[in-house]
């Protein structure tokens, strides 16, 4: 009598994070309509029909890739003097990866992908941050918020138009340090 090789079992939770993270890279670097299934479950080391099993289509897949990639809870447990500052840091900390803004901003290529960016930005940042906001105008002034933080870091990371350090980059941190803090503190 031979024995069958053991069965090898796939750890579901692991699976999914691999095949997000593929599919953020992806989305980030190249856009919803130049990722395809394939490259994608390619990078997770999955098979096509694995991935669509897990999330049904490319525009499913993408809302939980964008949705997963948006931390906003993270961010509003930082002290309120200090958001601007904070947010700051973060977006030119070279070592951290900012795949939502990517995805974001190489989504308005695609009506498919700008409703489901349009709708988890919505869902995900501005109603949480408007709500942390307060009044007055908490979702205006979150949609401003939002606005800067993306255009920040795409001319900072996806299209860079000053140098990745120095006084100039200091003083664009400065900046969008300044104008968020204020803001904030609006009232």
């Amino acid at each position: 009598m031979t024995s069958s090789p053991p069965i090898k079992r796939r750890n579901a939770t692991k699976t999914r994070a691999r095949i997000l993270a593929a599919a953020q890279a992806c989305f980030a670097r190249s856009g919803y309509s130049r990722s395809g299934i394939r490259e994608i479950a390619a990078l997770a080391d999955v098979s096509s029909p694995m991935l669509l099993r897990y999330f049904g289509s490319k525009a499913g897949l993408f809302e939980a890739a964008l949705t997963d990639a948006v931390r906003i809870d993270e961010l509003l447990q930082v002290d309120r003097t200090q958001f601007g500052a904070h947010l700051a840091k973060l977006f030119t900390d070279a070592a951290l990866d900012l795949t939502p803004p990517a995805m974001i901003a190489l989504s308005t290529g695609d009506d498919e992908a700008s409703e489901i960016t349009r709708r988890v930005a919505e869902e995900q940042l501005v109603r949480p941050l408007a709500a942390w906001l307060g009044t007055p105008d908490g979702r205006v002034r979150a949609v401003e918020i939002f606005m800067l933080s993306t255009s920040f870091v795409l001319y900072t990371r996806q299209l860079p138009l000053l140098p990745a350090s120095g006084p100039s980059r200091r003083k664009l941190a400065a900046w969008l340090s300044e104008t968020v803090q204020a803001i904030v503190d609006a009232r």
